[in-house]
């Protein structure tokens, strides 16, 4: 576990393409001060996984930095791209990415024809695009991430924390489960 974590869970529930922060803002979601070489070189931002955990947690999120403003003190992280991979002759045709011509298709996508889905659900992507001023399939990945996070919400809300049965400790119950064997 990375002292970076709490930023690339924070990032992981963000909606939307971009996240601008100001830097006292990622120090608030980290809970410690930022080094100082953060706000004195724009390497720091870099997106440069080799041995820098700071950017291999926004980059394990999905995300990158884009614009760094050291005199400012703010940093926008930016929503990954998908890589393309090709799609076989095949494929069906909605496997095939809209946009192009080579028949290459978004790595890990799902493709949906809006033919299959309810006119409800249809009228809500199609909604949430106009008021955001995204995609529709932009629309459908803020969409489901929202939904993921309110169900990962309600997961963790879920769980008690396990305690011990009082009068007992630890060893107790590890002499207990070794003698029912």
């Amino acid at each position: 576990m990375s002292k970076y974590d709490p930023l690339k869970r924070f990032l992981e529930s963000r909606l939307g393409p971009e996240a601008p922060m100001g830097f006292s803002e990622v120090e608030t979601v980290l809970g410690f001060p930022l080094p100082a070489s953060a706000r004195q070189y724009p390497a720091w931002w870099s997106n440069n996984v080799g041995t820098h955990v700071g950017a291999r947690a926004w980059r394990e999120a999905g995300w990158k930095t884009s614009r760094v403003d050291i005199a400012g003190e703010r940093v926008t992280f930016v929503r990954e791209e998908p890589r393309m991979a090709s799609v076989r002759e095949d494929a069906p045709p909605f496997m095939h990415d809209a946009g192009s011509k080579t028949g290459t298709v978004r790595e890990d996508t799902i493709h949906v024809p809006i033919a299959t889905l309810s006119l409800s659900a249809a009228r809500m992507i199609d909604d949430y695009a106009e008021a955001t001023g995204l995609d529709r399939a932009a629309a459908v990945a803020v969409i489901l991430e929202a939904s993921a996070a309110a169900r990962r919400r309600q997961l963790l809300d879920s769980l008690s924390v396990a305690a011990m049965p009082s009068g007992h400790d630890s060893a107790d119950l590890i002499r207990q489960d070794r003698d029912e064997r």
